[in-house]
């Protein structure tokens, strides 16, 4: 029920003429529809509706799963701190001991402007729900570039696991993972009309052999594709 009003409030505020109180928020605030395709054995390609916000309000920044509090900034090198839900690796029956929860993570963001418009980040991200008890460590390149009314954000992130983490969603009691490497590729595309937008994209995830070589894993490839309509702060 919690999660019904949450999307409620959300819409109603991305639809809403840009008024005094709302003049902190920016981006592209909607709803739409998400085809997510775990790479987990006996799952389907599941499509379901949500809330999208790629922007955020005032110092704090909103990507997807990630929400985030920018602390410093001095416009080469910014800072921040961010809590993420892992939405890419759950599962959610136990079939075979299957069921693998969405863990919550916290951690720090550290980064530099590049030229040409390209900005670095590391992030480091620890399990604060005691769902896996592990760690991710993330480098990543992202650049907005602008064509008239569309926007194009594009990322490439490189992603090192540790054992507990890659253990918790892809271990067995006869298969025990090390650590694990994965690549991120995310593309964002945006129209602006007026005040409104459309927008799509993908996420697409690849893993190295110790998660492709899993039991419970058919792949090491996870894609998700995403598309939906919002108002342009």
């Amino acid at each position: 029920m919690l999660k019904k009003y949450i999307f409620l409030i959300l819409f109603f505020i991305s639809i809403l003429p840009a008024q005094d109180w709302l003049q902190p928020a920016y981006g592209v605030w909607g709803i739409g529809l998400s085809a997510r395709n775990r790479n987990y054995i006996h799952t389907r390609t599941e499509i379901t509706p949500g809330v999208f916000i790629f922007g955020g309000y005032g110092p704090v920044f909103i990507e997807g799963n990630r929400i985030g509090y920018n602390f410093y900034g001095n416009g080469t090198y910014f800072a921040s701190l961010a809590v993420q839900i892992r939405t890419h690796q759950f599962r959610r029956d136990d079939e075979n001991g299957g069921l693998r929860k969405r863990g919550l993570e916290a951690g720090l963001h550290v980064g530099r402007r590049l030229p040409l418009g390209v900005n670095a980040r590391i992030a480091f991200l620890h399990d604060i729900s005691k769902t896996h008890g592990g760690w991710e460590a993330e480098l990543q390149l992202y650049r907005a570039a602008h064509f008239g009314k569309l926007r194009l954000l594009s990322a490439v992130s490189l992603q090192l696991q540790n054992r507990a983490l890659v253990n918790y969603y892809y271990g067995t009691k006869t298969y025990q993972p090390q650590k694990a490497l994965g690549l991120e590729l995310e593309i964002i595309a945006t129209y602006k009309w007026q005040n409104w937008a459309v927008f799509g994209g993908t996420r697409i995830y690849t893993f190295d052999r110790n998660v492709s070589g899993s039991p419970l894993a058919q792949s090491g490839f996870i894609n998700q594709l995403f598309t939906g309509i919002g108002y342009y702060f």
